[in-house]
């Protein structure tokens, strides 16, 4: 190449680097778009059929209709009855029912209601209109009943994405002319917003804020030239952790007799925390989320871990939390059943849930309960969309009763610490040190119940009853009958129709939305069940299934009950990743200069930041996780775990942090009298791309729409808008103008719930 451009003038040379730049660049945006073109994620704005130039829906008594779209409404209705009205613009998936969508109302009193759709069908002879049927009354009735004698505004929710209004006659007060025919089914109202909202890849930072712990520019770019699902496949294989584990080894639990009397020395604190408190392992997870490659096993483990609970309170070890997060760490993307039993025989677990502790003289049901409540089945029959299954009177049916988490118990009995040396299996038994790296194992079998076991008997089920031990004369088979008792009930477990709609709405809620719809949640427990080719429990197909699901993706949600708050970990990343998070300097003690070996990056010292928010990593305040799952946002009928965290303070608190975030407070360099600091790298922000919008324009409107692009999926409000306007309406200069910006938006109320 060199030869043949030495004949070349300038003018040639520049034409043909040019044409070579243009080549590579519409080569390369043509992978770009190749890669996006091939991910359609997008669904239509459901459309509430109205009667002409009116604004009252199109809607007929459900016992009168008779399969025709009706040309009037010409009736009230009354509290209770069951009514139909009319929907287009669907693009609904085989399969996809009535439990897809929901009915919002609001009475003139301002009073808002959710109704259940009882069924859809479409209308004979007018393709795109379907027909859905619910009934006016709220069954959770948080807020009584709609106000008869008075209009309602409906709205239909499908896939988190709102229709268009309508209002009903509740009552007596005819207001339709009752000669109007109805409207056509029409285009979606939102099309030219949902093309500009996919031009600024909205649902590509959407994605970054439910598979990782945030967007970050380097993962938007590889998601712009992969696309969604490649990415997803790429994780798969992706070597993990990024950061090294802590890797401290057990020490004696009295840490005094170890280490020494806390407070005497900087040596006997560094060796506390380092051994003894949960600093290591949170610091190690922030490094994780905000620099790690392995973002969506990352993601996974952490959800897995609200779910599969122990905690560091209860454990007191480094290492053993540890080991605890490498048996989350390597099942992310393994099988459920294979998780199941790992954790089962996990030695945090079983200090934490007392296995350790049980034996046939004097068991303890604490594991076993709380493996079917939390990990597995739940306390009540599950229909496959996760709904409740009710009995003839309307009651909730339970999965099992004491004298079956009885039968369960004896199962888990005589299991403890890995302790004996000589044991090849006890390869970290360390003398006068529980062992919290190797798996339980049975060093006494008698101590294991060697008796009957009834366990579930649902249509099915494998492994009913487990025989009594009929030749138990030695240890060895002692052992073995333990080993297989264990895996015949695990497999009983796992194998419970409850299983896959129970741990498909947990990881919905943990990933994209707290309050999902009984059909999404019913197409991932059918992935879980099956991913493709027979096999159950597929994390990788689940994982597939919850992060492509038509309710997942979309640039745009309107549903006021979509998304889920984002939790103070979560919140933190966010917020950091999408501002390219590094070491910092500090104003409090004057500027300093981080390490060289940070390497630019921040040293995740920010557990106590999430702590002060009632989330403290690695030691959740009970099994139940650091929220419940079940817990509903009061005064609605909405799941919302999450906001089991959200009061006054906790909000006071998480504005205080977002704000020191913005100013780089944290950071301590070593000094003599403090030569372990707590955050020797420091925290710092890089907001030179906001600051540079504020520069290029006075007005501030570029620095607003780029900061709602980068953060809010362009999906500000109009309203708030304008109020960042007026906070900044002074003379600032361009950073402080992006500082109060960025402030502003990551402590609103609209990015703190990820939609």
């Amino acid at each position: 190449m060199k030869n043949e451009l030495r004949g070349c003038n300038r003018h040639q040379l520049r034409t043909f680097t040019y044409l070579f730049c243009t080549i590579i660049i519409v080569a390369f945006s043509a992978t770009i778009g190749s890669a996006q073109a091939s991910e359609t994620f997008e669904s239509p704005q459901p459309m509430l059929l109205k009667v002409k130039d009116s604004p009252f829906a199109l809607v007929v008594n459900s016992e009168s209709w008779r399969g025709k779209l009706p040309r009037q409404t010409a009736e009230t209705f009354q509290l209770g009855q069951q009514i139909t009205i009319f929907v287009s613009n669907l693009d609904l998936l085989p399969g996809e029912t009535g439990n897809a969508f929901r009915i919002f109302a609001v009475d003139e009193g301002g009073r808002r209601f959710r109704f259940q759709v009882e069924n859809i069908v479409p209308v004979p002879k007018i393709a795109g209109v379907y027909a859905l049927s619910f009934r006016i009354f709220d069954p959770n009735g948080y807020s009584g009943q709609p106000a008869t004698d008075s209009d309602l505004v409906l709205t239909v929710s499908w896939r988190g994405i709102l229709s268009n209004s309508g209002r009903l006659d509740l009552g007596n007060r005819i207001r339709q002319s009752a000669n109007r025919s109805p409207l056509p089914p029409t285009a979606s109202q939102s099309t030219n917003a949902t093309n500009v909202l996919q031009f600024n890849g909205a649902d590509r930072k959407r994605f970054m804020e439910q598979a990782a712990f945030g967007p970050s520019k380097a993962l938007d770019n590889r998601l712009r030239r992969v696309g969604l699902r490649a990415w997803i496949n790429e994780q798969f294989v992706t070597p993990y952790p990024t950061t090294p584990y802590p890797n401290f080894p057990p020490k004696p639990t009295d840490g005094v007799g170890s280490c020494g009397i806390y407070g005497t020395s900087p040596e006997v604190d560094l060796c506390h925390r380092n051994h003894y408190w949960n600093y290591n392992n949170a610091k190690w997870l922030f490094q994780e989320a905000l620099y790690g490659d392995d973002q969506l096993r990352r993601r996974i483990s952490w959800a897995l871990h609200k779910i599969w609970v122990v905690s560091h309170a209860n454990i007191g070890q480094q290492r053993g939390i540890q080991e605890y997060i490498e048996i989350l760490d390597r099942n992310s993307f393994a099988n459920y059943r294979t998780l199941m039993y790992e954790m089962t025989l996990s030695p945090a677990m079983g200090e934490y849930l007392d296995m350790v502790r049980s034996t046939k003289q004097n068991p303890n049901e604490n594991y076993p309960r709380e493996l079917l409540q939390l990990f597995t089945t739940g306390l009540y029959m599950l229909n496959q969309d996760g709904t409740l299954r009710l009995d003839g009177q309307g009651n909730r049916v339970p999965t099992y009763d004491q004298g079956k988490i009885d039968q369960f118990t004896k199962v888990f009995t005589g299991w403890t610490h890995c302790n004996n040396g000589n044991n090849p299996e006890c390869a970290n038994a360390v003398p006068a040190v529980p062992n919290m790296i190797d798996p339980m194992h049975l060093p006494s079998p008698n101590n294991h119940d060697q008796t009957v076991k009834a366990l579930f008997d649902y249509p099915g089920a494998p492994n009913q009853i487990i025989a009594a031990c009929s030749n138990c004369t030695t240890d060895d088979a002692r052992r073995a009958y333990a080993v297989d008792s264990l895996n015949k009930t695990l497999d009983n477990i796992f194998s419970h129709p409850n299983v896959g709609p129970f741990v498909s709405k947990l990881m919905i809620q943990h990933l994209v939305t707290s309050d999902p719809s009984p059909a999404y949640v019913g197409r991932v427990a059918a992935t879980f069940n099956d991913n493709g080719v027979g096999v159950r429990g597929d994390m990788k197909a689940v994982i597939r299934a919850i992060l492509l699901d038509p309710e997942a993706r979309g640039s745009a949600k309107t549903d006021p009950t979509y998304g889920k708050l984002r939790e103070p970990v979560e919140h933190l990343t966010n917020v950091m990743r999408v501002w390219n998070v590094k070491a910092g300097t500090s104003t409090r003690n004057g500027p300093a200069t981080p390490p060289a070996s940070c390497n630019g990056q921040s040293d995740g010292v920010f557990e106590y930041l999430s702590k002060d928010q009632g989330q403290d990593v690695w030691m959740p305040s009970s099994v139940f996780s650091y929220f419940s799952p079940d817990y509903v946002v009061p005064g609605t009928d909405v799941l919302g775990p999450e906001f089991a965290l959200a009061n006054t303070g906790s909000s006071f608190v998480r504005n205080s942090h977002v704000y020191h975030l913005m100013y780089s407070y944290w950071f301590e360099l070593p000094t003599a009298a403090e030569p372990y600091p707590g955050s020797p790298c420091g925290t710092s922000l890089d907001l030179s791309e906001a600051e540079s919008w504020a520069v290029a324009d006075p007005t501030s409107n570029m620095l607003i729409e780029g900061v709602n692009r980068k953060m809010m999926h362009s999906m500000m409000s109009e309203a708030m808008k304008t109020k960042l306007r007026t906070a900044i309406d002074f003379d600032f200069q361009p950073r402080d103008k992006a500082l109060q910006v960025v402030f502003l938006v990551a402590t609103s109320s609209q990015y703190q719930i990820q939609r």
